[in-house]
């Protein structure tokens, strides 16, 4: 469940955060120290449940379940040092009311509480059980006859399939396909190869349901694959609707990218893939700064800090990322983060690649540290 926190002591919220960090079932989406703000950003965020503090200045946190029960279906758990706001959270309808300071046990009876009303907001992709072809950072087919992935008869069959997928908008030379999968096969036995793989590629799909027609004309093939969703043309063609992140779709925005797992066909190891895989992965690397960059924006600093981190776990050499990381730091006046990202950086920069930050990176961070020490 995507969950906000909103307390306006920094140390109250720490602590929330930490514990609601270790439940599974909840993904801190964005935490404030002020009601007002967080219920400016809740078209932006989408939380399906709030766990807010009630004494707060300016809009507590009765008055702001009250409001977002006017517009929202929104779950609303209050987090309080004070028992006797129970009858005022009933009135606007709490999901939950947890004393301070929260233990996982408390949490984990609220969350049973809030699982019985959850209502996701699920995509096309995640609903789809049964013919879906996972190609980033693996290579699984699924057809309809079972809930099991394609069991191919051998790894030139899986392989072929892979490069049909790629090309599916076009026809292929039987000897281009020829010399892909059997290089340094004589053009005899290439072919041979190529006809048996093909009927083998054939038989596995058919038996795990996946409904194909294969055309070959004058020794060129085409396929066309039908009611298959594939991971890697999912986020491709969104992206290619979708190029920045909006208020309107900042939701699908971020679950197309977090179908990302991984280079595509990473654990085949394909040479002929690489370039794609390349593609692939600039693709969301550039998605995530977008996101990122929106959620600057609208100080939305928790989920600008989780994807620019998500680009560095992609990419640590990313120099455009580390900025943004840094700039994220000192606008929440943690130093200590800022100095960790930078040092982290430069280490790596000179144990992997033997270089060091760019001047503009370096006047950068001596710039948020000399503000932050002021």
């Amino acid at each position: 469940m995507r969950t906000l926190l909103i307390d306006d002591e920094r140390p109250s919220l720490e602590l929330l955060k930490r514990v609601i960090s270790k439940n599974e079932n909840l993904e801190i989406v964005g935490e404030f120290t002020d009601g007002q703000e967080a219920l400016k950003q809740m078209d932006v965020l989408l939380p399906d449940v709030i766990f807010a503090d009630i004494e707060m200045p300016y809009l507590n946190g009765i008055r702001l379940a009250a409001k977002i029960k006017e517009r929202e279906d929104i779950q609303v758990v209050f987090v309080t040092a004070y028992d006797h706001y129970a009858l005022d959270a009933f009135e606007v309808d709490a999901a939950n009311y947890i004393l301070k300071p929260i233990t996982e046990e408390s949490l984990n009876t609220a969350v049973k509480r809030l699982l019985k009303y959850y209502k996701p907001l699920r995509s096309r992709w995640e609903m789809r059980k049964q013919n879906k072809i996972l190609s980033l950072g693996t290579f699984q087919v699924y057809g309809e006859n079972s809930g099991e992935p394609v069991k191919w008869p051998t790894l030139k069959a899986k392989e072929l399939f892979a490069y049909f997928l790629c090309e599916k908008e076009r026809e292929l030379d039987k000897w281009y396909l020829c010399d892909i999968l059997w290089p340094d096969a004589m053009p005899e036995k290439a072919e041979h190869s190529l006809h048996s793989t093909m009927n083998r590629m054939k038989g596995a799909l058919k038996t795990a349901g996946i409904e194909t027609d294969i055309q070959c004309n004058k020794g060129k093939y085409s396929i066309d694959l039908k009611n298959l969703l594939w991971d890697a043309e999912e986020m491709r063609v969104y992206f290619r609707h979708n190029p920045i992140a909006t208020k309107e779709n900042v939701l699908n925005f971020e679950k197309v990218l977090d179908i990302y797992q991984g280079d595509l066909f990473e654990s085949e190891g394909y040479l002929w893939a690489v370039e794609r895989s390349e593609r692939t992965k600039r693709r969301y690397l550039e998605g995530r700064a977008k996101l990122a960059a929106f959620h600057l924006e609208y100080k939305n600093y928790y989920q600008a800090e989780r994807n620019l981190k998500a680009i560095l776990y992609t990419e640590p050499e990313n120099e455009e990322a580390v900025v943004m990381l840094m700039e994220v730091y000192y606008l929440t006046g943690n130093k200590v983060q800022l100095v960790h990202c930078y040092k982290h950086f430069k280490e790596y920069l000179k144990r992997e690649l033997h270089i060091g930050p760019r001047e503009a990176t370096i006047k950068t961070y001596e710039t948020f540290i000399g503000k932050l020490r002021k």
